[in-house]
């Protein structure tokens, strides 16, 4: 049996829409909060590779043949987050380098977040959260008094959502994954992570030519669950740096057009707002895009993950970073900058 169908899918009521509200805690932000940011001039949201490793060996990663050296310690980290949080910032997005839950020192870091009045975000693979004798390998608790530690800190959760079986199993090529990652989302669901108005928790869905068809089963679950599907073509990064790479990979662009019109048609089907144009399908806006900006596992700011270095943290304050790259975001965008589009996968001329 797939693991989606190990749930009844609740159909979508009228009471549901008013209960939940589409987006998801820290990831995403609401129209007033990024008007008043993009006017004042403060980032929202920042996303962070801090340095780790992974289990596995996705077919696409981002953090292919990362940084060796000089990788930020941990005093850096925290000392981002404080600055980032004096900046006006709301949310810190940790999204690896690797698998954040392998750094044993993962719950003081999102701590340090907390402390500084922000948001963490985390993204996994889950397979740290579904694997107890590995959890307690690690952190001397098991993976259920792990998440609840999560819960208890607020913490969202993006977990690694592309495929069900043995499909998922040769996207992470790892034997055995999926199997972990489906137990972590029970558990995620059985602590109520997604419970809330903005759901705790999202599923993060690389789009490849090998899953594309099955998204729309995977986008209507999450819906009907409130996860927030988090749908997103390749990046031109890492493994994706080579264009024969993406082509091997990534759906075409007019299945792309096609799938984003069945997620807007699933969207409306359960109620849902489609009044926007995003480059995530089925999505919102990418806030990164309006108002943020990215820090590699060296310390390395980028304008967003994969486009227009600035300049390292060690050697500027960070609001003399995030100063320079406001400014290159209007230059560059324009107002454009307003519909927080993804400029680099379209001038990768992969959307």
């Amino acid at each position: 049996m797939h693991y989606i169908e190990h749930y009844e899918i609740r159909q979508k009521s009228e009471l549901l829409k008013d209960k939940y509200e589409f987006g998801y805690h820290g990831g995403t932000f609401n129209d007033s909060d990024i008007k008043e940011a993009l006017i004042k001039g403060y980032p929202l949201t920042l996303d962070i590779a801090i340095p780790g490793k992974c289990l596995n060996d996705c077919v696409y990663c981002g953090y292919y043949e990362v940084n060796s050296n000089n990788k930020l310690k941990y005093e850096e980290i925290k000392n981002i987050f404080k600055n980032f949080g004096k900046l006006g910032g709301k949310s810190i997005k940790i999204l690896g380098e690797g698998e954040p839950l392998l750094r044993k020192d993962i719950i003081s870091v999102l701590e340090e977040i907390i402390n500084n009045g922000l948001i963490p975000v985390l993204f996994t693979s889950g397979d740290v959260l579904g694997d107890e004798s590995l959890c307690t390998k690690i952190h001397g608790i098991s993976n259920v008094q792990l998440i609840q530690k999560l819960n208890a800190l607020k913490c969202t959760i993006v977990i690694k959502y592309e495929a069900q079986g043995i499909k998922q199993d040769l996207i992470v090529n790892k034997f055995g994954y999926t199997e972990k990652r489906d137990r972590a989302l029970d558990l995620l669901m059985r602590y109520g992570f997604n419970e809330e108005r903005t759901t705790r928790l999202g599923f993060g869905i690389v789009l490849l030519r090998d899953n594309y068809l099955d998204v729309p089963l995977i986008f209507n679950f999450a819906l009907q669950h409130n996860i927030y599907p988090l749908v997103c073509p390749l990046m031109p990064i890492g493994k994706m740096k080579s264009i024969n790479n993406r082509e091997c990979l990534s759906p075409t662009k007019n299945e792309i057009r096609e799938l984003k019109a069945n997620l807007c048609n699933c969207k409306k089907a359960n109620g849902y707002d489609n009044s926007y144009e995003s480059d995530f399908p089925g999505g919102k806006p990418c806030d990164i895009s309006r108002t943020g900006f990215y820090i590699d596992d060296i310390g390395n700011a980028f304008v967003c993950e994969s486009d227009d270095f600035v300049g390292n943290v060690r050697d500027f304050s960070l609001k003399e970073i995030w100063d320079q790259i406001n400014v290159r975001k209007w230059k560059k965008y324009g107002n454009a900058r307003n519909l927080g589009l993804c400029f680099p996968k379209r001038k990768a001329q992969i959307i």
